[in-house]
């Protein structure tokens, strides 16, 4: 049997009241990429881009500070001293009138925002702090950027290294809310410490390193230069990243100022914590106990195979409304055998030494696991893996594999829109309505199904077998825009933007972002 302890997040009671709403499907645990830099002609920022444009997406009325947890972050605010005002302006008008392209922002923020508020709190630090999650990950805990940032917090593998989180081939701390919060609040109050009790000056350094910020501090105090945040020469987006936490703290005061519509979130905790001291299926537990999968795999994000780690105790969270039958479930549930390690087949070309790095493991580990004298492997062979080694996550089914299994079918759920779901399938929303015989303005409801492969645009992409196609993944460089990298490639501006999933009412690409393009081999430009 399962031995089990239960905790709250915040230390407080938790009564059985409304449950939350669903936590929206992820995309294969792809970074959202809620931070879009402008890509124009000449690379500059053209103030048009950029943000999560709105902070909740859900309308709603007022509530008392009491009962609500946003007045509660508004009464915590603690950022003082001289700003630029013409910055933070400019940061302001980004998220005006933008409500629906961020509506999951609230939910997945709903399910976190207590916590972090309660950490901060017993720390006295500024609960604009609270609102650095939304600029980093939209508050998703699977979010991962293409620099390996990943979490909520969006904490890069060194840095995770340095906050003392662990990572290895069964967790990952970075995506874990409760370490990483702590690893998170932790290194930015190391940064308060190092930079003079400037806040400023530590946000900046958390976006762009501790090393970037002295450095630019040294240069303008040789130069005889102020050296506060507003004064330093730092890179465009360490320049944007206070403005905009103030902006969109200022937003969050006076939301229907800028054509918002902020519902309030229960001030109260969401999820608790339940400790086991044996290693459990997470799906399996999830299924017992009635929780959703998809929302239990998004809470524990932490865990990369399906289970917890063997041989330890550990924790997971729980939604608060679900304590009761989870723990009913765990009682009944024995306790799981060690998930067996598993096998990789040996590609042409492989090497020991590749195949160790690529699961970060060593060549002498592998050898003893298998037995092997020398590093000579053959294509088509076994190797077992460490029990620890890296893995690509075990996801529990998605959105976009449970639509293909029932014939390109998807049922929408709660928080859905044709944005998102078009978004989801690599579609544009007026290519996903007009499939379905909809309008790109109309609501939908909650069971209703979608067609989605008909018009899946990287099966348009390759329909015509007259034409020899090739995919290309192209990564987005400064200086690019959508019409430039159309004309290199000679495809249509419009078909990038239906293989991609980019919303044609918001084109917005930003460096780093990758794109999949369909060319045509017989042509100049498919290089």
């Amino acid at each position: 049997m399962v031995v089990l302890l239960v905790l709250v997040l915040g230390g407080c009671a938790v009564d059985q009241g409304p449950r939350h709403a669903a936590l929206p499907a992820q995309d294969s645990a792809i970074y959202d990429q809620l931070l879009y830099w402008p890509v124009n002609e000449d690379g500059e920022d053209d103030g048009q881009s950029c943000m999560p444009v709105s902070l909740l997406g859900i309308t709603g009325g007022a509530a008392d500070e009491e009962s609500d947890l946003w007045q509660r972050v508004r009464s915590g605010y603690g950022l003082e001293g001289g700003v630029d005002e013409q910055r933070i302006d400019r940061q302001m008008r980004i998220y005006s009138d933008k409500q629906r392209l961020f509506d999951t922002v609230g939910t997945r923020a709903s399910w976190y925002l207590y916590y972090v508020v309660e950490q901060l709190e017993e720390r006295n630090m500024p609960l604009e702090i609270a609102l650095l999650p939304i600029l980093e990950s939209g508050y998703n805990p699977q979010a991962v950027s293409s620099s390996r940032a990943a979490g909520v917090w969006q904490i890069v593998p060194g840095t995770g290294t340095h906050m003392g989180l662990e990572q290895n081939g069964w967790y990952d701390g970075r995506k874990d809310l409760v370490a990483s919060t702590e690893a998170a609040l932790d290194y930015l109050s190391d940064l308060h410490k190092r930079f003079d009790g400037d806040w400023y000056l530590a946000l900046a350094a958390y976006n762009a390193g501790e090393g970037s910020v002295q450095r630019a501090i040294d240069r303008n105090r040789r130069l005889g230069k102020p050296t506060d945040y507003w004064s330093l020469p730092l890179s465009k987006q360490a320049c944007n990243y206070v403005p905009r936490l103030i902006a969109l703290s200022r937003v969050l005061e006076d939301p229907q100022d800028h054509g918002l519509q902020i519902s309030p979130i229960p001030n109260q905790p969401s999820v608790v914590t339940v400790e086991v001291n044996e290693q459990i299926n997470l799906q399996q537990a999830a299924t017992r106990a009635g929780i959703d999968t998809e929302e239990f795999a998004s809470l524990n994000a932490g865990f990369k195979r399906g289970y917890t780690a063997p041989n330890t105790s550990t924790t997971v969270l729980v939604p608060a409304a679900d304590r009761e039958g989870f723990l009913a479930a765990l009682s009944e549930i024995p306790a799981t055998a060690p998930a067996l390690s598993e096998r990789y087949r040996v590609r042409r070309g492989d090497t020991l030494g590749g195949i160790a790095r690529l699961h970060e493991t060593t060549p002498e580990n592998l050898r003893a696991l298998n037995g092997l004298k020398d590093d000579s492997i053959v294509a088509g062979e076994y190797l077992r893996l460490p029990a620890d080694a890296v893995l690509p996550p075990r996801a529990y089914p998605t959105s976009e594999s449970v639509a293909l299994k029932n014939r390109g079918l998807y049922t929408v759920k709660s928080g859905d829109s044709l944005w998102r779901i078009a978004r989801q399938f690599g579609l544009g929303s007026a290519q996903l309505a007009a499939l379905n015989g909809l309008s790109p303005e109309s609501s939908l409801r909650i069971g209703q199904q979608l067609k989605i492969r008909a018009g899946d645009g990287r099966q348009l992409a390759l329909a015509n077998p007259g034409v020899s196609k090739r995919k290309i993944d192209y990564q987005v460089k400064r200086g690019d825009s959508l019409s430039r990298i159309a004309g290199r490639f000679s495809v249509g501006v419009k078909q990038l933007i239906d293989w991609n999933g980019i919303d044609a009412g918001l084109p917005v690409i930003h460096p780093g972002q990758s794109l999949v393009l369909y060319v045509d081999e017989s042509r100049e430009g498919a290089i």
